[in-house]
C-alpha cells in the first residue's frame, strides 16, 4: 500500500529498528545487553502505541501488559520486569514521531 495515500505513519518499523539499534547501548537497560535481546520489546511497544494511540503508556494497565507480554511469540526469554523500559521507550518514540497530515504530504494546486 502506499503510504502517501492512507493518514498511517510514514515512518515504520525498519525506521524505529535502526533507531534503537544505534541507541540501544544508551539507554540504562543496555549496558551489557545486546540489542537483539531487547529488539522485541522495542516492537512491542511500536505496535502497541498503534493500538492505543492517544492513550500515555504509563495510563495503560501493567497487569493487562505483562499478560500480553507473556504470550507474545517473540519475546524470547526476557522476562516483562526486563522489558518494560524498552517497550515504553518505543511506545514514546512513536507518540512524538506523527505522521504528517496528508494534506501536509500532498502538494495542492
Amino acid at each position: 500500500m502506499n503510504d502517501l495515500i492512507t493518514n498511517g505513519p510514514l515512518s515504520d518499523w525498519n525506521e524505529h529498528d535502526a533507531f534503537w539499534q544505534r541507541d540501544f547501548a544508551n539507554r540504562p537497560y543496555g549496558a551489557e545487553e545486546s540489542y537483539g535481546q531487547f529488539r522485541p520489546a522495542y516492537r512491542f511497544g511500536y505496535d502497541l502505541y498503534g493500538e492505543h494511540e492517544g492513550t500515555a503508556f504509563n495510563d495503560l494497565s501493567d497487569e493487562q501488559l505483562r499478560h500480553r507480554w507473556d504470550t507474545y511469540p517473540e519475546r524470547g526469554d526476557l522476562s516483562w520486569d526486563r522489558a518494560r523500559d524498552a517497550a515504553r521507550d518505543a511506545y514514546a518514540r512513536r507518540d512524538i514521531d506523527p505522521a504528517p497530515r496528508l494534506e501536509a504530504v500532498i502538494d495542492k494546486d
